[in-house]
């Protein structure tokens, strides 16, 4: 069975690499009102919770999805987490998700995160790489255009957000298209 291997991905100013027990302090200081805005599982995140995901959650599913923590080479630092997610192998088609904290944001970091991540699915076989971004999270969506996936279209209520069900702008990105 095809399944993503633990990795570490790099690019001119980023660091993408696993996640492990030592970032669970900078992932709880990096969730903000922003984030807790439009990442369902944010609400009530705790210390221990951060710990579960880093060392466990982060791993449960290596056939559909894998996770890379931003770092960025500049200041070594906990940026974000970008992550592959609902993959399908047969169909080569996967997702790709992220979140930044306060001092990753405003500095392309994510975008060329999504870029990274990109390359990366594409180097596996897949064909296409989807990603979702809530109607009303405008900066997640300029960061989908940036890094060069085309909108297709939106998807109603197809996601829970903390403040209930949200229409998502579905947006991909082809292996050509790179």
């Amino acid at each position: 069975m095809a399944r993503f291997e633990p990795t570490t991905l790099s690019t001119d100013r980023l660091t993408l690499r696993p996640p492990a027990a030592g970032d669970a302090g900078d992932a709880l200081a990096a969730v903000d009102d922003e984030v807790r805005k439009w990442m369902p599982w944010a609400p009530g995140y705790t210390h221990d919770k951060a710990l579960t995901w880093c060392v466990e959650e982060a791993y449960r599913d290596p056939a559909r999805e894998t996770h890379f923590v931003i770092v960025p080479r500049a200041n070594g630092r906990f940026a974000g987490v970008i992550g592959i997610g609902r993959a399908d192998w047969e169909s080569r088609v996967a997702e790709t998700g992220y979140w930044l904290g306060p001092d990753g944001r405003g500095n392309g970091y994510v975008t060329e995160a999504v870029r990274e991540v990109a390359r990366h699915v594409f180097g596996l076989g897949f064909h296409r790489l989807e990603l979702l971004a809530a109607t009303g999270n405008v900066a997640s969506q300029q960061v989908a255009e940036r890094a060069g996936f085309t909108r297709e279209g939106v998807l109603r209520e197809a996601r829970l957000v903390p403040g209930g069900r949200s229409d998502m702008v579905l947006f991909s990105l082809l292996k050509g298209e790179l």
